[in-house]
């Protein structure tokens, strides 16, 4: 009984040291994380919590298929994202995207979300996104090059 009682009492210890490790490094790996997702984290039978991954578009100056000149952006809702600093060579080159279901996202022809009318606009529903043909005001449009900017918002 006096050994079975150490083992009994250092097993729980173990559970609740992966219980630990297990949950930091699930929060470590959602910071990082490059899917949009829900993510189960289980620390033990009684704690159980579901974290939220932000969306991502795929913004090309090449092809979508196979993937040529592509960034994976992650989307804050109602948030602009300018094609400038470490997206700079984005700005006026944009030939493709790949927009997730249930987002609707606007891209500009000019930076900070801003639109003078409604021809230097496109906004786009999710699917993938040939730019040389988009739905615009009047009809097709070609919006190939012209992106500076653009905005998400879930539906």
């Amino acid at each position: 009984m006096f050994c079975s009682k150490y083992i009994l009492i250092a097993v729980a210890m173990a559970s609740s040291a992966s219980a630990a490790a297990l949950s930091a490094a699930a929060a470590q790996s959602t910071a990082t994380a490059a899917t949009a997702a829900s993510v189960a984290v289980v620390t033990s039978a009684a704690d159980t919590r579901s974290i939220e991954l932000s969306p991502m578009v795929v913004v090309c100056t090449g092809s979508i298929t196979p993937h040529n000149g592509c960034v994976t952006i992650p989307i804050s809702n109602d948030e602009c994202v300018n094609f400038t600093g470490g997206l700079t060579f984005l700005n006026k080159e944009v030939s493709n995207a790949e927009i997730p279901s249930g987002l609707v996202c606007t891209f500009f022809s000019a930076l900070k979300c801003k639109s003078s009318s409604s021809d230097d606009i496109v906004v786009l529903n999710g699917g993938t996104w040939n730019f040389f043909k988009v739905p615009g005001r009047n009809g097709q449009t070609n919006f190939n090059d012209k992106a500076s900017s653009f905005i998400c918002t879930t539906f």
